[in-house]
């Protein structure tokens, strides 16, 4: 053990059980990989310990294992290089498995990931549509570009990449969600509802989902239909008194102050969180 630790285990106090010296060559090679395979296999434990330090000491070893132009163990070290903090470090990384074979997209989503990290947007923008011209067929790419075509504020390009996801994956509830929450921030409440619809009749049990179309229904003036699924979203979930908060306004605006009181000792359950966020929603319909 290093002098110093023991020196500061003694200053405090503390027992400090000495790291056991391996002399034994069997016992030196469980603590490394045999094979590429193997030493990627610990490099991925390594990283889901959050030890990153040791999850590129093993992805190290793999590259050096591997055939020269394998590039997953390369990829694999960007991607602890990049959780580990060390970004310029990662992207070399990248850069070198783009050498070797630029016909895989993984390295240009590594590549997007960091330079959007240090706000290099529509550079990252730019390898994500190379990610998705070699893998036209990956929803997850789309949706990726369009969450940054969102931040940097291209609305209208993150809803063709948007849309690029649901035709890649139909039959996925978050990407017609998705699509449904863009259209609201854009005011396009009738096509708003489009979209939630296909994630409802998708994902029937997910009380958000009722609770952002009961948005858009107030928004195009189907007030009847608003309050009816606010209360779905209720009878779903319960626990949460946004959604009471939300129905007594509506109730309110709708004269039935009868029934919107019996929402209040619910709603007054709100939480500062509960509080911001029906701010916001009333916001979007120009009701705060």
């Amino acid at each position: 053990m290093d002098s110093r630790y023991t020196e500061i285990a003694e200053l405090f106090g503390l027992h400090v059980e000495p790291m056991p010296v391996v002399d034994n060559v069997e016992e030196k090679e469980k603590l490394t990989g045999r094979s590429a395979e193997e030493s990627d296999e610990m490099g991925m434990e390594s990283l889901a310990e959050g030890d990153y330090e040791e999850a590129i000491k093993h992805f190290k070893r793999a590259i050096e294992q591997r055939d020269p132009n394998d590039i997953q163990s390369r990829i694999n070290l960007a991607s602890a290089l990049e959780y580990s903090d060390q970004g310029p470090m990662a992207m070399r990384q990248y850069m070198k498995a783009l050498k070797l074979r630029n016909d895989e997209p993984e390295p240009y989503v590594g590549l997007a990931s960091i330079l959007k990290r240090y706000s290099r947007y529509r550079e990252a923008a730019e390898e994500l549509q190379t990610a998705i011209e070699l893998d036209p067929e990956n929803a997850y790419l789309h949706s990726q570009l369009a969450q940054l075509l969102r931040e940097m504020g291209e609305k209208n390009r993150a809803l063709v990449a948007a849309m690029g996801a649901v035709a890649a994956a139909p039959d996925q509830s978050h990407y017609h969600y998705w699509i449904g929450d863009l259209l609201m921030s854009m005011g396009r409440w009738s096509e708003a509802l489009d979209s939630l619809q296909a994630a409802i009749e998708l994902s029937p049990g997910d009380d958000h989902l009722f609770m952002k179309s009961a948005v858009s229904f107030w928004a195009v003036g189907k007030r009847a239909q608003a309050i009816k699924a606010i209360r779905l979203a209720s009878d779903l979930d319960p626990s949460k008194h946004l959604y009471h908060g939300l129905l007594a306004v509506f109730l309110k605006a709708e004269g039935q102050d009868e029934d919107a009181k019996l929402e209040e000792p619910r709603a007054a359950q709100m939480d500062r969180y509960d509080h911001e966020n029906l701010q916001l929603l009333l916001q979007q319909l120009g009701m705060a």
